[in-house]
């Protein structure tokens, strides 16, 4: 049983990068061991396999299988670099948002809402605070190993060379984590050198946002020396609309602050071998709105990658050791029904977590006709949950440690085969193996110490088949149609199987019982391009989600009800829990056109049909609509430059949607406009002013079952200057 801990403050501290890891440093020192013997091993590899390398001046890439897909699908985005150091929105998933069906588990930014809610998905597969969509930076998952969340601030729009979005699920290199696609990052340091840039903003809501990034090369040209760093200070805004708030209810706001570096070695001038090691740390601290509810996390990561890659038409090789470090607390809050007084009702005072990964993929020609892909992955997380609760007068009189260990391995083999010119087909298979292990629960009193609970969990495992099937037919130069059928599946990260939180009055437990997820589904869908500078890309898709992980409202306050506690009149407990059948159908279609330097135009649209088909815990949700998934999304970018000017605009609507899996609490529908200005003093210097949701839109995040609404930002501006050296 763990000593009671810290006392109860009011304000959450930061955690330094440092912090040890709860339980030991031995994960640590292992990942270390590893890392160094993987480099050794790395460095020898190459030496065995030096003599046969050809060489040749090509351009590397920062993962020659990051943006891979089995098939071609009928609709990916790619943004460019220009595109996202461009863009209006200053954090990268306010730009992500361009593109209908870029959902995080709520309608809010990541400037403001908390961690636990910046789950991604695409397409529209149902948003889940722990992620259906797998986010990769240079080849590196960084959803996060505890919760399956993403640290969108730690990623700076500048130093990505581009974001490719995938909306489809299925077996590829990236792994079962993929359910609802793929958002593969690439970063400068490794696509382009020399490079250096120091940029500066503020504006009415931003109190400053800095970051100095660079990568340069040696003489020769072997070694690449490359690093950044970043801090934002969101002075934030009231999340309570106006005529709703009350004494307790203020500004949330956050500060983060990251580091990026690293060298790259080739070994031969212009050869195809690199070794890259590279470490990254982030911290931040938030206020989400009321006095009690902060919150404070951080990450380190090491990785090694060895890579060789000669061109598409040659065989690559890639391997990856990683080590992710993260710590996170958070504190919950009760108010009071007219906002005056609020009291603590969750502490979350310790949330580490630790993970160790390997990657090993191949790709290399067979004939003329095959492209084959074949690697494997393996992963180990333990991570535990350290919180008091049940706070009665004036402290808290509980406290618990939940938690466990998740061990993933999976095998993947892939065929690209092209029969003809016009004739492309694509298939794959996937075994996975998970397996949950050290799964407890304990709780005390505080004051006496004496245990309460003390549950041992059993350890499970599963093995999963995947695959994938897809066809890709070009009758012509402007005219491609693609097909692919697919089955994917994610399992439950240890957030969503031990640690329960709180949102307003809606409290949500964990479920050490959930099972995993899976998906059967396919799409087709056509591109056409009239000319070189029109393309209209069209698709149609239909997924069915088994044992989807929803959180589902199954008690209601006022009262004192099982594990959820004291609920107030209005207060819903809800749980973690396996919805058995859900079918998401949808159509969309996207436009780019370029008109000539002066006008670019992408326009995009989204319209989703879902449906709870069945739910044995719940029966009165079937045939409900899921929850945070509007039935339609649009979007409108139009841009346009001169020699001297250039000028971004973007617009977003999204239809209503429902906050509650019983589709009783409705969020209204938004558009909001954002538009850029820059000036450009010659080639090296930029200086800019945005302005954010133009029209002070109303954007409604929640809904309480009380009546009181969240809102996203208002109205922002912020100015600020780009030097480039």
């Amino acid at each position: 049983m763990k000593n009671p801990g810290r006392p109860f403050t009011l304000a959450t501290p930061p955690i330094p990068l440092n912090a040890p890891f709860s339980r030991s440093g031995r994960p640590k020192r292992a990942a270390l061991k590893i890392w160094l013997g993987l480099t050794a091993f790395s460095v020898a590899a190459w030496a065995h396999a030096a003599e046969p390398v050809r060489l040749a001046e090509i351009e590397i890439q920062a993962s020659p299988f990051s943006n891979t897909a089995l098939s071609t699908p009928a609709i990916e985005v790619l943004l460019e670099g220009e595109t996202l150091r461009h863009a209006p929105a200053s954090s990268l998933d306010g730009i992500l948002r361009s593109v209908p069906g870029f959902r995080l588990f709520r309608r809010t930014d990541s400037t403001t809402a908390h961690p636990t809610t910046q789950g991604v998905s695409l397409g529209n597969v149902g948003p889940n605070g722990a992620s259906r969509s797998l986010v990769l930076l240079d080849g590196i998952p960084m959803n996060d190993p505890f919760g399956g969340w993403v640290a969108w601030n730690r990623f700076l729009p500048s130093t990505l060379s581009g974001v490719r979005l995938v909306p489809q699920a299925g077996v590829s290199p990236w792994g079962t984590a993929s359910l609802g696609g793929v958002i593969a990052l690439d970063s400068r340091f490794l696509n382009e050198a020399p490079f250096a840039f120091l940029e500066a903003s503020a504006g009415d809501h931003l109190r400053h946002q800095g970051a100095l990034a660079f990568a340069q090369d040696t003489e020769s040209g072997l070694t690449r020396v490359f690093g950044s760093v970043q801090e934002t200070d969101f002075a934030g805004y009231p999340v309570i609309r106006s005529n709703q708030r009350g004494p307790v209810d203020g500004r949330a706001s956050s500060r983060a602050q990251a580091f990026d570096g690293g060298v790259r070695q080739g070994f031969a001038p212009g050869g195809d071998w690199h070794l890259t090691l590279r470490a990254q740390g982030w911290r931040e601290q938030r206020n989400n709105g009321t006095p009690l509810t902060t919150n404070a996390g951080n990450a380190l990561d090491f990785s090694a990658r060895l890579n060789r890659d000669a061109g598409p038409h040659d065989w690559a090789l890639e391997s990856i050791l990683f080590t992710q470090q993260r710590r996170f607390e958070s504190l919950f809050s009760s108010i009071s029904a007219d906002r005056t007084t609020e009291k603590p009702s969750l502490d979350q005072y310790s949330v580490p977590s630790d993970s160790l990964g390997f990657i090993q993929r191949l790709r290399f020609p067979l004939g003329d006709r095959h492209s084959l892909g074949a690697g494997l992955d393996l992963r180990t997380t333990e991570g535990v949950t350290e919180e008091r609760f049940k706070y009665v007068g004036t402290a808290f009189t509980q406290e618990r440690e939940a938690g466990g260990r998740q061990d993933d391995a999976g095998v993947y083999l892939q065929d690209t085969w092209t029969l003809s010119p016009r004739w492309q087909f694509h298939g794959g298979a996937r075994l996975e193996w998970h397996a949950d292990r050290d799964g407890h629960l304990q709780e005390w009193d505080i004051l006496s110490r004496a245990p309460l609970r003390n549950l041992q969990y059993e350890n499970s495992e599963t093995v999963t088949p995947h695959f994938s099937l897809g066809s890709k037919w070009t009758p012509s130069k402007r005219v491609e149609w693609s097909a692919i059928a697919y089955a994917g599946a994610r399992n439950p990260t240890l957030n969503e199987l031990y640690r329960p939180y709180r949102a307003g009055d809606v409290v949500t437990l964990a479920n050490p019982a959930l099972r995993q997820e899976s998906t059967v589904g396919g799409e087709v869908g056509v591109k056409i391009n009239p000319t070189d500078a029109l393309g209209l890309h069209l698709r149609a898709f239909e997924n069915r989600i088994k044992d989807a992980i929803a959180n589902v409202n199954e008690v209601r306050g006022p009262g004192v009800l099982g594990d959820w506690g004291f609920l107030p009149a209005g207060g819903v407990g809800a749980r973690r829990e396996n919805v058995d059948s859900v079918d998401i159908r949808g159509l969309e279609g996207r436009l780019e056109w370029k008109l000539d330097r002066l006008l670019t135009v992408a326009a995009g649209w989204l319209g989703t049909q879902s449906e709870v088909r069945h739910c044995a815990v719940q029966r009165a949700l079937e045939g409900r609509q899921l929850p945070q998934v509007p039935s339609q999304q649009a979007s409108l970018q139009l841009r346009g430059e001169s020699d001297d000017w250039r000028w971004d605009i973007g617009m977003r609507w999204v239809s209503r949607q429902f906050d509650d899996d019983a589709n009783q609490n409705v969020l209204a529908s938004y558009c909001s406009t954002d538009l850029r200005l820059t000036r450009r003093f010659g080639s090296k210097t930029e200086v800019f002013a945005a302005v954010e949701n133009l029209t002070n839109a109303e954007i409604q995040t929640r809904r309480d079952s009380n009546g009181t609404i969240a809102i996203g930002a208002p109205r922002m501006w912020s100015a600020g200057i780009r030097r480039e050296f």
